[in-house]
């Protein structure tokens, strides 16, 4: 949308995530592996869709216990909550569509821009200091090859930066904003 829309994005937070094509360019086994939930739900429909709606559960506290620094974040009732929404089939469609262009329309887009259009409002580079971003990539640099204003850093949380350092996330989107 930054990219589409300049004169209405004028200012852009990233968190823990780099633009959709330069991740699949770096993947290889350690992304396949540390990041399969990406193929998982871009797989053909119903595939995803069936597997997640028959134990929510199992996928959800996968991602929070897996990719959370502190899991214990996530209470019980929170837990529930997403748990529910993974119930939904419709809601489990929809998160698979996203992937799914994700792999498909996202990625040619981006592919198609890459070096051809560029992100002309501030960014703000937030991202997991032990995570998978920050192992795969330098955040900052590659957020640099689509837009001249970058700024940011790690956070010592893990990929949930909003419910694991709220206070400091907070922090940094208001200063930035």
């Amino acid at each position: 949308m930054a990219l589409d829309h300049p004169e209405i994005v004028t200012r852009l937070a990233v968190l823990d995530i780099v633009p959709t094509a330069d991740s699949f360019r770096a993947a290889d086994m350690d992304f396949s592996l540390g990041f399969w939930v990406w193929s998982f739900l871009a797989a053909p429909a119903p595939i995803p869709e069936r597997l997640i709606v028959g134990d929510p559960a199992i996928l959800v506290n996968h991602m929070l216990d897996s990719w959370a620094e502190d899991p214990g974040v996530f209470s019980d009732e929170i837990r529930t909550e997403y748990i529910a929404k993974f119930r939904d089939p419709d809601t489990v469609h929809a998160i698979c569509e996203e992937y799914r262009a994700a792999a498909t329309l996202d990625y040619a887009h981006d592919e198609a821009d890459r070096g051809q259009r560029r992100i002309e409002c501030p960014l703000l580079v937030l991202w997991s200091a032990t995570g998978a971003v920050g192992s795969w990539h330098r955040p900052l640099e590659v957020w640099r090859r689509w837009a001249d204003d970058v700024r940011g850093g790690p956070l010592d949380v893990g990929h949930f930066l909003p419910e694991e350092a709220p206070e400091q996330t907070a922090r940094h989107l208001l200063a930035f904003l």
